[in-house]
């Protein structure tokens, strides 16, 4: 049985909110992270604690497997929590108030599905097809959706706190009173969209396009603009209100959601800061820059140009670097632990021993990098391009890696156990020398079916 992953992906701005105390002193042994029900996160912990479906799972008369065709389904209200649904064919499904959290929809084809009032948290929909969808009401809280093409969707009144909407197909949509607060919205398509009423609070525009947009009464705090500027700066912005009670969910150092949830509550690195020579900001320009040991959280680098850049035992946690450019970048030992890359240049660069759990590198271009013993739990890799990358000894438990193209990767020591290589592109000698448990192969079949990987 395949343990499904939650996808907390690219919670880059929200640091600014301090939702959770930073850890202990430096130099104590790590104790866990306490989650209470005054976290907004808390709702997603939760439902992951509730149990996933098994990949191939039969729900509603329909196999809960990659590639597979179900028009027309009927799913409302089904718990379909951590399915693997990758390239399937679900056009005009009906999952009204359905449980969809961490399940991963890439390439999907959902055009016209009703999605009403889904509970579909942390939800992975890169490239995922939901022309004329109707989400009204849906939460899609920490949602991984860079490159959804949505256009003309009806999104009144969904929460995407903290969702990832970099390159998104927007247009025409309809987020009259969406919660918008915290996402990543870099070089997104809203030309046309209602934005009525929105929470743009810590939203990340840089870049996007807002032609015809509609913006009236929408909320502005510490707002990052189409041109890189903040608008409404504040000290702080208020986070969406959390639940009243039940348990505290204990997250273990252990975890790869230890060092994301550990570091929430830090100040961030806000646009203009100096650090070094650099000015960090939306298209800084820091060729060569010598960042070795900066301290860097939530810093927005989204469009920088940064080749060569020494950031050796840095601390880009939760950073944003979407299509920057960092080409032959030393990011050895470096934390990018939730951090947004969606389209970046990673071209010869070295991330050995580099934390880079939970970070969102959706179509980033990873070719002949080196991330030999990184730790990459739980990222979202979904198109990136691995060719000729060095992986030996990588850990890449529960990886979306859908799409990803890993021909002639070095994977000698690699650890996939529960990843999803759905549509994946490889080449001889894999899977030869991997470890291999619960994990999607590129056909869709799971290989080394086991009630745990351990670990």
């Amino acid at each position: 049985m395949r343990r499904r992953h939650w996808a907390l992906i690219s919670i880059a701005a929200v640091a600014v909110c301090g939702v959770l105390a930073a850890p202990g002193l430096a130099g104590a042994a790590p104790a866990p992270v306490e989650v209470t029900p005054s976290n907004p996160f808390y709702p997603v912990l939760l439902a992951f604690g509730e149990g996933t479906v098994e990949v191939g799972a039969s729900v509603g008369g329909c196999n809960l497997d990659p590639f597979v065709t179900c028009p027309r389904a009927v799913l409302e209200d089904q718990k379909l929590t951590g399915a693997t649904l990758p390239y399937a064919k679900l056009p005009a499904l009906r999952a009204t108030g359905a449980s969809l959290a961490g399940a991963t929809v890439s390439f999907a084809d959902l055009r016209g599905a009703d999605l009403r009032r889904a509970k579909a948290a942390a939800l992975v929909a890169g490239y995922t097809r939901l022309d004329g969808a109707d989400l009204r009401g849906a939460d899609l809280t920490l949602g991984g959706l860079a490159e959804m093409q949505a256009p003309g969707a009806n999104l009144r009144g969904a929460t995407l706190f903290v969702a990832d909407l970099t390159g998104a197909d927007l247009r025409a949509t309809d987020l009259r009173g969406a919660n918008l607060s915290g996402a990543l919205a870099a070089g997104a398509d809203l030309r046309g969209a209602d934005l009525r009423g929105a929470d743009l609070s810590l939203t990340d525009l840089h870049k996007a396009d807002l032609r015809a947009a509609q913006l009236s009464g929408a909320r502005f705090c510490n707002t990052i603009m189409p041109g890189g500027r903040l608008r409404h700066r504040s000290e702080s912005c208020p986070s969406p209100r959390p639940l009243d009670d039940g348990p505290t969910i204990s997250i273990p150092p252990e975890s790869a959601l230890f060092t994301v949830l550990a570091a929430i509550g830090r100040p961030p690195t806000l646009p203009g800061a100096r650090v070094s020579g650099c000015t960090v900001a939306p298209s800084a320009v820091c060729d060569h820059a010598d960042l070795s040991g900066a301290h860097l959280p939530a810093a927005f680098l989204s469009y920088g140009r940064l080749p060569h850049a020494d950031f050796r035992h840095a601390d880009l946690t939760f950073g944003n670097l979407s299509f920057a450019s960092l080409r032959h970048a030393d990011l050895r030992h470096t934390s990018l632990a939730g951090a947004a890359a969606v389209h970046t240049d990673f071209r010869d660069a070295r991330f050995f021993g580099a934390d880079m759990t939970l970070a969102d590198l959706v179509s980033a271009d990873l070719r002949r990098a080196s991330l030999r013993q990184a730790d990459v739990r739980e990222a979202n890799l979904t198109r990136a391009d691995l060719r000729h990358a060095d992986l030996r000894g990588a850990r890449l438990g529960s990886a979306d890696l859908v799409g990803a193209d890993l021909r002639r990767a070095r994977l000698s020591g690699a650890d996939l156990s529960e990843a999803v290589l759905a549509g994946a592109k490889v080449s001889p000698p894999f899977p030869s020398g991997v470890t291999l448990c619960n994990t999607v192969m590129p056909n869709g079949s799971v290989a080394k079916r086991l009630p745990d990987c351990g670990g």
